[in-house]
């Protein structure tokens, strides 16, 4: 049966609790090469169906005749969430994607179980990817933030400048990172369900604002803190949009599909 072209089924290779909190599960799809992002991509993210499981079939979608796409009843349609992408692998054609796991989502209990072999659905990656290397760089987000941080690190040049504030839960759910020369990491305690997000914000807005005007800013964070930030980025330091890219990761008391990601 035909599938969207930009869309695969991919398989679990194997998962493993990186943090806690946090799972990697890595997925395998055919052709990595046509399925993956540019090293220069901004935290490329994947929309992943994920299967009912009290539906017999998975419920991927297919193409009319029109190649247009077409997706089964709603109530046997996989939920869709969306998730960074941790590394490419192209000799084993995977990818790495890590779930935060917090107990009661669709996505973070399917992760928590997943087995080898077992199946999700995956629309291509995509990305804003920059057109030249800006003098500096602001990387700032939340603990659902921290994979995208991670693969934006993994891929900057050695001589990049800038500051990385990354808030987490605690110590325990810190992670190595790559860190160029002139990158400085900083980590914050705090839970966003706590109102840590004002934690993140404080810390961006406590940049000397000379630095934050000469840099591309990158954040992802629940909602509320993201429209801060971006306020302070664009109206308080004078940054055009181009030097921005600001995301809602999560909006709290909702679901994804109810709300605006940002930019």
């Amino acid at each position: 049966m035909a599938r969207p072209e930009n869309f695969r089924v991919a398989r679990v290779l194997r998962a493993r609790r990186v943090t806690p909190h946090m799972q990697r599960v890595t997925l395998q799809v055919d052709d990595l090469s046509r399925f993956d992002c540019s090293p220069r991509a901004l935290g490329p993210h994947v929309h992943a169906l994920i299967p009912r499981p009290d539906c017999a079939e998975p419920g991927w979608p297919t193409v009319d005749e029109k190649g247009h796409a077409v997706y089964p009843p709603p109530e046997k349609r996989p939920a869709v969430r969306t998730y960074s992408v941790r590394r490419f692998d192209h000799a084993e054609n995977s990818m790495d994607v890590d779930f935060v796991l917090h107990g009661d989502g669709v996505a973070s209990a399917w992760a928590e179980r997943a087995l080898p072999g077992e199946e999700i659905g995956l629309w291509r990656p995509h990305a804003r990817v920059l057109d030249e290397e800006p003098e500096r760089y602001v990387l700032a987000g939340d603990h659902t933030a921290l994979p995208a941080i991670g693969f934006i690190l993994d891929h900057l040049p050695e001589e990049a400048q800038g500051e990385v504030i990354v808030m987490v839960p605690c110590a325990a759910e810190e992670q190595p990172l790559r860190l160029p020369n002139g990158m400085r990491l900083r980590w914050l305690h705090a839970t966003p369900e706590a109102q840590g997000g004002n934690a993140l914000t404080a810390a961006v807005r406590g940049l000397d604002p000379r630095a934050v005007r000469a840099s591309f800013v990158w954040v992802g964070a629940e909602a509320a803190a993201a429209r801060d930030i971006r306020a302070f980025a664009r109206k308080e330091c004078g940054l055009p949009a181009s030097s921005t890219y600001i995301l809602n990761y999560w909006k709290r008391g909702m679901v994804e599909g109810t709300y605006d990601h940002g930019e």
